[in-house]
């Protein structure tokens, strides 16, 4: 191998990618997704996108936009106008006061806006606490930070952490506790005491609480969703993370948003910035419509995401050694396959290769996620009754 004299270092030494890339895995829904695209016969039930086209309204602000030659950089915290939106809905359906100049960021989708919490506020060896099943990139953020996720495992069906759960697990170098409710992948949506209790513990132990709320409208069977920033007491330390991507089917438009107190806003906003500058100029435009236009839309697709839930929870439930409750909330449903005694990632590979459907196996959320299996619903009936029809031939074929 070529040397170097002037450095004294081997040439393969100095290519070497860095151990910070090297310490995190490809997400497991990623493989899959790559796995399913090259296997044209396959029903997929593994990917978290609305099926749904985005509404006509906001496509067609996005359009305008474009047309108009809105085409260029915005303010790196996105544009004032849908700041204030923003600031608005979050008072009239989440109860948080937010300055829309000082305490908003409009991020590129979900995934910035917590790679950008997470490089605001984490330092080497600050410990983050995630409880599990979570989804995977959590983790990933927080060793991207050089910081070390904790994680605390839970039980189902009901998958709620408590106090109990996470209190003896903190230290001196805890910094952070994320949360996620309704939660991906169990579908499970947090009581509110359960987030007081634990937003309590946060602010007792000087620690950040991130609750990451991008599902917050696909909820089911009268469950409320409840967040933390609404409480004055936890300004300093909740921060709020949300999305267009699930409510108003954007996933592709990329946006979503940060809210947190001004000291913690203008540190996100300059890893943000150094990220990506700013969110899609019309996307953003898009975003102001999806806010201040019709919200019918979204109800419609709740209600049709219900239908759906119901048909593939009773739909697993006729299958020998499937066991699923209802989710409270999201569009995932979290079937225990623990009586079919095969790793989760095993069954996964069973069913995309035999069976020709593809989910999420557990333990791609975690240990704890061991014994599941995730399945979108957010695909349509007929691919779920196609999907429900090849897992019962499979399970007939392989008792």
């Amino acid at each position: 191998m070529p040397f170097d004299p002037l450095n004294l270092v081997d040439e393969g030494e100095r290519l070497r990618t860095s151990e910070r890339a090297r310490s995190i895995k490809p997400s497991p829904i990623r493989k899959t997704i790559d796995l399913a695209e090259s296997r044209p016969d396959i029903v997929g039930l593994h990917t978290g996108e609305p099926d749904f086209a985005t509404p006509g309204h906001i496509v067609e602000a996005g359009s305008l936009a474009l047309q108009n030659g809105y085409t260029h950089y915005t303010h790196g915290a996105g544009i004032l106008k849908l700041r204030e939106a923003i600031s608005r809905k979050l008072l009239e359906d989440n109860g948080i006061e937010a300055n829309p100049e000082t305490e908003i960021t409009v991020t590129v989708g979900g995934y910035a806006a917590m790679f950008a919490i997470i490089q605001a506020t984490i330092d080497p060896g600050d410990e983050v606490v995630i409880a599990q099943p979570s989804w995977p990139p959590y983790s990933s953020y927080v060793k991207l930070a050089d910081g070390v996720p904790v994680h605390v495992p839970l039980e189902g069906p009901e998958f709620e952490p408590s106090r109990a759960d996470v209190e003896p697990l903190l230290t001196e170098k805890t910094k952070m506790i994320i949360v996620n409710s309704p939660n991906n992948p169990t579908g499970s949506v947090y009581s509110r005491s359960c987030l007081l209790d634990l937003a309590e513990m946060a602010k007792e132990h000087s620690m950040y609480v991130v609750s990451d709320e991008v599902y917050e409208k696909i909820v089911f069977d009268g469950n409320e969703h409840f967040s933390i920033a609404s409480r004055s007491e936890f300004k300093d330390a909740a921060i709020t993370v949300n999305s267009f991507s699930k409510t108003y089917a954007m996933t592709g438009w990329r946006i979503g948003y940060v809210v947190a107190n001004q000291t913690t806003t203008s540190e996100i906003r300059k890893i943000h910035d150094f990220m990506v500058s700013c969110a899609p100029a019309c996307a953003q435009k898009a975003a102001l419509e999806a806010l201040s236009g019709p919200q019918d839309c979204v109800s419609d697709m709740v209600e049709e995401y219900g239908r759906r839930r119901e048909q593939i929870v009773t739909g697993l439930n006729e299958i020998e050694g499937f066991y699923c409750t209802l989710p409270k909330g999201t569009f995932y449903a979290f079937p225990n396959v623990s009586k079919l005694g095969i790793p989760s990632a095993k069954l996964a590979e069973e069913l995309l290769d035999k069976a020709a459907v593809a989910s999420i196996p557990g333990d791609g959320f975690g240990k704890a996620g061991e014994g599941y299996m995730r399945f979108s619903f957010a695909s349509s009936r007929q691919n779920i009754q196609e999907a429900l029809t090849r897992i019962k031939a499979w399970r007939t074929k392989h008792r």
